[in-house]
């Protein structure tokens, strides 16, 4: 017995260099995830941090809601009909940049209530960052249809950049001394704007075009954005409302420190990333039912053995790492990270299955589960989140990502028509063969990873 990807476009092997070269990337993402949050922790400390946390967090989570789950379409879509991808990118942008222009009203007139235990002019950036929504629209949007025709290497470099210029914002901060959160965050909205034109240039080297917008491809692309986007809707709100109701209700500091918690433990888990992004286009490339879900499967086979193992070794070096890497002021964030830790694991698994549940094109059961979580969650924070603080805030985040676990597995049993069993262990063989492969990926005679820089070039 083997793990069987199938075997349409580039077959198992390809699939798991596509997984091989997604985690390399999303390693690299979690190390410039550390080194940021490490110079906005020391940059700041925490009553700093927590008011850019303020600033970032709600106008974030409504810019991503404007897309009205257009990228989720564009990938999707781009999977399917390969050749269009320029024309639903257009399509996309299009419809994004006119409800960006909605959604910043509603943001504008609701930052004061969202931000009610902050100070003016942290209200006041916030105000300015939902501009974060068009350029979610024109540097968010272009690298989706790379994910969906399986071209990894520019999307992981579109996934990259922006995190690079955060670390350059920080450091240009750190040298100026200019350590004021409204500033930073605005410096690093001005740097992402910087991206719409090498964006652009990548985009119309390697996509095929046109990109004007295509009015009949519109509705088909809103039946499958919305139920995405409805299902990013709870599913952002399980990863931003703790912290968008600190920062109504407790004080900065409190939340600074919430804040590094979280950071670290999104580090832990670069590689259950990896998997996710190729789960959506290898399921939704299959032209069989069965096929998706043995490829549906087997991803989320790997995907639980690689997160439980994760959660144990991230839970036994956040003592010392927290210290180490954000400062001894922030000691503090320790117990909320340890329970974090295996939160982050428990939600990179779901990530894999809602990708999964996309990829044989059932967003509804994503909803579904998201909804179901949001309420878990919600439930806790009112119940936790004033007596326990930032601990009563990560114990409501686990028991909200285990809640959305528990309903994925019941609906991906359903679509797949497998097993729970199925789902979850992983075969002796499995392991066996997958070790042995990405050992043979890994060495530098084959070079089938990372040597290829004509992949960037388009030559």
């Amino acid at each position: 017995m083997r793990v069987d990807f199938g075997s349409q476009t580039t077959g198992r092997r390809s699939l798991i260099a596509d997984t091989a070269l997604n985690a390399a990337a999303n390693i690299m993402l979690a190390g410039l995830g550390m080194a940021s949050g490490a110079l906005a922790a020391r940059l700041l400390g925490p009553r700093g941090r927590g008011e850019l946390a303020a600033i970032q967090a709600a106008p974030s989570f409504i810019g991503g809601l404007a897309m009205l789950g257009t990228h989720d379409a564009v990938a999707y879509y781009s999977a399917r009909s390969p050749a269009e991808a320029g024309r639903y990118l257009g399509s996309a942008m299009a419809i994004a940049l006119v409800s960006s222009l909605f959604f910043m009203a509603g943001g504008y007139v609701l930052m004061p209530l969202i931000l009610n235990a902050q100070a003016p002019e942290i209200v006041g950036a916030g105000r300015w960052y939902l501009l974060i929504a068009p350029v979610y629209a024109m540097v968010g949007l272009p690298r989706y249809p790379f994910q969906g025709r399986r071209d990894f290497v520019p999307w992981n470099v579109m996934r990259i950049a922006p995190n690079i210029l955060w670390i350059a914002v920080l450091m240009l901060a750190w040298a100026w001394s200019h350590a004021i959160p409204s500033l930073v965050a605005i410096a690093n909205l001005g740097a992402m704007a910087l991206l719409t034109i090498p964006f652009a240039l990548l985009t119309a080297a390697r996509i095929p075009g046109p990109f004007w917008p295509d009015p009949h491809k519109m509705p088909s692309m809103l039946r499958y954005g919305l139920p995405c986007m409805a299902t990013m809707a709870p599913q952002s709100l399980n990863l931003w409302l703790d912290q968008m109701l600190m920062a109504a209700l407790l004080p900065a500091r409190q939340l600074g420190l919430y804040v590094v918690a979280v950071a670290w433990s999104g580090a832990v888990s670069p590689l259950l990333g990896a998997v996710a992004a190729v789960t959506m286009p290898a399921v939704a490339a299959s032209s069989e039912k069965q096929q998706r879900a043995r490829r549906l499967a087997a991803s989320v086979r790997a995907t639980a053995g690689l997160a439980f193992v994760l959660a144990i070794a991230g839970a036994a070096v956040t003592p010392l790492a927290i210290v180490v890497l954000f400062g001894e002021r922030f000691r503090a964030s320790i117990p909320a990270a340890l329970v974090l830790v295996p939160a982050a694991c428990v939600l990179g698994l779901n990530l894999v299955l809602q990708e999964g549940l996309r990829g044989m094109g059932q967003p509804y059961a994503a909803l579904q589960a998201e909804l179901t979580g949001l309420g878990m969650t919600t439930l806790a924070l009112v119940a936790l989140l004033r007596p326990m603080g930032i601990i009563g805030a990560s114990i409501a985040s686990l028991l909200g990502y285990s809640t959305v676990t528990l309903v994925l597995l019941i609906n991906a049993r359903h679509y797949a028509g497998t097993s729970a069993s199925n789902l979850l262990l992983p075969r002796r063989a499995e392991l066996r063969s997958g070790l042995l492969t990405l050992v043979s990926l890994l060495r530098p005679s084959r070079g089938t990873l990372f040597d290829s820089p004509s992949d960037l070039s388009g030559s």
